[in-house]
């Protein structure tokens, strides 16, 4: 089955936030609470999550990337790619940071930004192969000896999911839908072979969205959601249903 890429975000505003500004892939905004989802270890663009953080503030900011916490992993291997403020480490440990030369981090002045090349990206399987591997990182402030001030400024996560989105495409094909893609910026696009109904289920279990799909290729306008990761279910004339994790950008 083709590889894809998910991404995906529950954005949560936190006042120290106003200090920085952080986006990721496709200019994603990293607030509180941002995970990152891939469900493939090939090394490529897509699997990497870029990290370009400016400087909102009316001061100067010393900035690190720190790791908070990891799940299923040792922090070392191949291709691990642990980079900030210019400086890539191919390791990494739970209360690590970037960079560490010099010791004061990247030096932001108001209104500046980092450079492009900035980056994390975990390319093995872990400890456990098929269960994930859950990084939690962290934008922290410091100050000229490294020690951290204050709170973390942005904290999200970066998992490698093996399974994640590929929730029986088979089910869905037995019923004559045929998704094409499932990483969605505003149209959900498919093509049925019977008249279905398409409910759009968020992370709390709430349907957010229902639509009637009548035969044929169709798309479903999802410009009106939040990023977030929703589960998309088909329910035929005969009720039976079957149903597939999306991320809406």
């Amino acid at each position: 089955m083709k590889k894809i890429i998910l991404m995906a975000g529950i954005l949560l505003c936190g006042i120290a936030q106003a200090q920085i500004t952080v986006t990721g892939r496709n200019e994603q905004v990293i607030q509180n609470g941002y995970e990152y989802v891939t469900n493939t270890l090939t090394p490529q663009i897509y699997t990497e999550l870029p990290l370009h953080v400016t400087n909102t503030s009316d001061a100067t900011l010393n900035l690190k990337l720190k790791v908070l916490s990891m799940q299923n992993t040792t922090g070392s291997g191949d291709n691990i790619q642990f980079c900030f403020g210019g400086f890539c480490y191919f390791s990494f440990t739970t209360g690590g940071t970037v960079p560490n030369s010099p010791v004061s981090g990247l030096e932001l002045a108001p209104g500046d930004s980092n450079g492009d090349q900035d980056h994390f990206y975990l390319g093995n399987a872990g400890t456990n192969p098929g269960e994930d591997v859950v990084v939690n990182l962290a934008f922290v402030q410091v100050d000229n000896t490294g020690a951290q001030i204050g709170e973390p400024l942005v904290t999200f996560t970066y998992r490698y999911s093996p399974t994640a989105g590929t929730t029986d495409f088979a089910a869905l094909q037995n019923m004559g839908i045929s998704i094409k893609n499932t990483v969605v910026t505003n149209q959900l696009e498919f093509s049925a072979t019977q008249n279905v109904k398409l409910e759009l289920i968020n992370m709390a279990g709430q349907v957010v969205k229902t639509e009637n799909i009548k035969e044929g290729s169709q798309s479903a306008d999802l410009s009106g959601l939040s990023a977030a990761v929703y589960f998309a279910r088909f329910t035929n004339e005969d009720n039976k249903s079957s149903q597939i994790r999306i991320v809406k950008n």
